[in-house]
């Protein structure tokens, strides 16, 4: 009876109709923690580190883990050619990248941008480390399909935390680079006739359009706050292509 947890359960009804239910508790080894009410119960997880609260191997988490060895192996051989991940290995990263999803979506809910954007990170850091040593291109595409979504929640974060510092040129940068950069993923893996409709696409049009709207952010200075980044990261095309856009604009008039 004991291990019984339905009075807590009791205590923090689930409902379907409030979106996803999180919240933050402090653990009794005072750390801090997450908590997600689902339909069965509910998942804890750890605020920092590794949401399960282990240290595979002694690392913060298996991210770390291979990483040192694959840099080890590097050191010993000269290359990282012949340092590969296998079957079991790949399964596990995976595992480890859903707990980082649950994290992330929870902090989402609570707002906590940065928080969030980090925990994207590493999964993104988690595709990175199989696209370069995965045994079976199997292993790495089981996961890489998700590259899109992860970098859409990215995106959402550092944007709504841009604007939560009142900081509207940056979120304007962040979502319009952000768009490109999920246009460049589709059309690395040749699924760029999807990208139209892909619903990554269709959150963050949403996202602009809103704070177009509420910060009444027109085309035009859309387009020189772009032009202005694209010239402070001296990338002379895209400068080159918003300036056209710009005169054109000023044609039509």
């Amino acid at each position: 009876m004991k291990n019984d947890i339905s009075y807590i359960l009791a205590k923090w009804p689930y409902d379907d109709g409030e979106g996803l239910q999180v919240r933050r508790i402090e653990g009794r080894d005072g750390t801090p923690k997450l908590q997600l009410r689902i339909d069965l119960g509910l998942m804890q997880m750890d605020a920092v580190g590794r949401p399960d609260g282990t240290r595979p191997y002694g690392y913060v988490n298996l991210l770390e883990y291979y990483r040192t060895q694959a840099d080890e192996y590097r050191r010993k051989h000269g290359w990282y050619e012949g340092f590969e991940l296998d079957a079991a290995e790949c399964a596990a990263l995976r595992q480890e990248s859903l707990q980082y999803y649950h994290r992330r979506i929870a902090c989402m809910a609570l707002q906590d941008f940065v928080a969030a954007a980090d925990d994207a990170d590493h999964n993104l850091q988690i595709l990175d480390l199989l696209k370069a040593f995965a045994r079976s291109r199997e292993d790495w595409l089981a996961s890489e399909q998700y590259r899109p979504f992860i970098l859409s929640h990215r995106i959402q974060c550092l944007t709504l935390q841009h604007l939560s510092e009142d900081d509207v040129r940056a979120a304007v940068v962040e979502v319009e680079r952000g768009i490109r950069r999920i246009r460049e993923v589709f059309a690395e893996h040749d699924r760029l006739d999807e990208f139209d409709e892909s619903a990554e696409l269709g959150v963050l049009e949403d996202l602009k359009r809103k704070l177009d709207a509420r910060y009444q952010v027109g085309h035009r200075q859309r387009l020189q706050i772009m032009l202005d980044d694209a010239l402070r990261r001296e990338d002379p095309d895209l400068a080159a292509d918003l300036r056209a856009q710009i005169r054109n604009l000023k044609i039509d008039e």
